[in-house]
């Protein structure tokens, strides 16, 4: 027997609000989320990103070669000549935060982060994007912002993160490692008359050394160690770190996300809140983690910060930072997304500021394994899209997936959007 349609109606609509409801109201310990690749066939990817709500993914290869992602296209955006022995390449890229503004000082500029192949040394250079062509670079647009000595012989540890805090047009974070080696034998992480060991940050929208044609930048007035009388070089921003590699800031509040690669004991997560000043001392190489480097035997200092979360190499071996997620569809929305490179594993913690242990964590990479972009190994990076969307690098699968919501997650709320709209539809058309 046929029910009444104002039955099936209300009975459509019940099942839809309840689909709709459980679909938005999924606990993070159950995230429903899965992968959908983006873009394959890359060599040696190790960073993505996409700043523009156009579509477009620019993607870092060590190699050299940025590489610009358009649907099921692929073409080079910049190439450049890089040493690629061990750690080095190219490492970094970040937009200018007024890329697409034409009445912005940073109108086509980007910045990238790279090993000169002449002499081993850190590079830290902008170039314009091609003012008749959106898809490619003006390779003649090259400007040097700055350059970092390495020590000679020594290929790891060349960190290569770059970024600006969600504001700020003007100061550029550039994260450097130690420069390599066992035990960090400069003692980098703690000399403060060197950029290596460091988080930097410096004004490039003017220039403090009008007659050096490798620094074109400016020393922002609040730097934390700026007329230090101990000869702190007014760049660094922070100190203690081994190889800052894949770090962040959290696009809702400013907040600065670390993730320093350990040694043979401890991976770290470091956090810095959007008001600090800046002047933290991480630690490295008197201690790894949160505890004293082992077979170091360096004096304490008092004052160190600590970091927020550390794990062991019973976990993972090699930490890759990632992201707060800020994408309003995913269930991870306010949780930091982070992974280890040897393992592959993937976790995320609540994205609050306050110190977690890896009880806090919850492990999703069985829930993205199997998904639209394949089986993740080697994840060099994550990336952050203008929305908050979050894209995970595979270094040795050669692609970039997007974490979205799982297929019956989003079924569910179509469904329930769908049958809401047609009630809404039959109620008007009775009046």
């Amino acid at each position: 027997m046929e029910q009444p349609r104002h039955l099936v109606g209300k009975a459509c609509a019940h099942v839809a609000a309840a689909a709709l409801a459980l679909a938005l109201t999924v606990a993070p310990a159950r995230a429903t989320v899965d992968t959908r690749l983006v873009a394959g066939g890359l060599s040696s990817p190790v960073y993505a990103t996409a700043p523009l709500a156009d579509g477009r993914l620019f993607v870092v290869e060590k190699g050299g070669t940025i590489r610009l992602v358009q649907g099921a296209a692929s073409s080079s955006f910049l190439s450049l000549s890089v040493a690629t022995s061990g750690e080095q390449g190219l490492l970094g890229l970040a937009f200018d935060p007024g890329y697409a503004n034409p009445a912005s000082p940073g109108f086509r500029r980007f910045f990238v982060d790279y090993i000169d192949p002449a002499n081993g040394d850190t590079v830290v250079a902008s170039y314009l994007r091609s003012a008749a062509n959106p898809n490619i670079a003006d390779p003649a647009s090259r400007v040097e912002i700055l350059r970092v000595d390495q020590p000679a012989g020594l290929t790891n540890h060349k960190a290569g993160w770059i970024g600006f805090r969600p504001g700020d047009t003007s100061n550029l974070y550039i994260a450097v490692g130690d420069g390599g080696g066992s035990n960090d034998p400069l003692n980098s992480g703690q000399t403060r008359t060197t950029m290596l060991g460091k988080m930097l940050r410096v004004d490039i929208n003017n220039d403090a050394f009008p007659a050096d044609p490798n620094r074109n930048y400016a020393i922002p007035s609040t730097n934390p160690f700026v007329g230090a009388a101990d000869g702190t070089l007014p760049e660094i921003y922070n100190l203690g770190l081994r190889n800052p590699w894949r770090n962040s800031f959290d696009m809702a509040n400013g907040n600065l996300w670390i993730a320093d690669v350990g040694q043979g004991a401890r991976e770290e997560i470091d956090f810095i809140a959007a008001a600090s000043t800046g002047g933290q001392n991480f630690g490295w190489r008197i201690r790894e983690g949160d505890i004293a480097t082992p077979g170091i035997g360096d004096p304490p200092v008092p004052g160190l910060t600590g970091p927020i979360l550390v794990y062991d190499h019973t976990i993972g071996q090699s930490i890759t930072g990632g992201y707060v997620v800020r994408d309003p569809s995913s269930d991870l929305y306010g949780r930091y997304v982070f992974a280890d490179f040897v393992t592959g594993r993937i976790w995320h913690v609540a994205a609050d500021g306050t110190p977690k242990t890896m009880a806090d964590a919850v492990e999703i990479t069985a829930l993205l394994d199997a998904g639209g972009g394949g089986v993740l190994g080697q994840i060099s990076s994550f990336g952050q899209g203008p929305s908050g969307e979050l894209y995970i690098v595979d270094f040795g699968g050669g692609k970039v997936v997007q974490l979205v919501p799982e297929a019956p997650r989003v079924a569910m709320m179509a469904l329930g959007l769908l049958v809401m709209g047609w009630q809404v539809r039959r109620r008007a058309a009775r009046r």
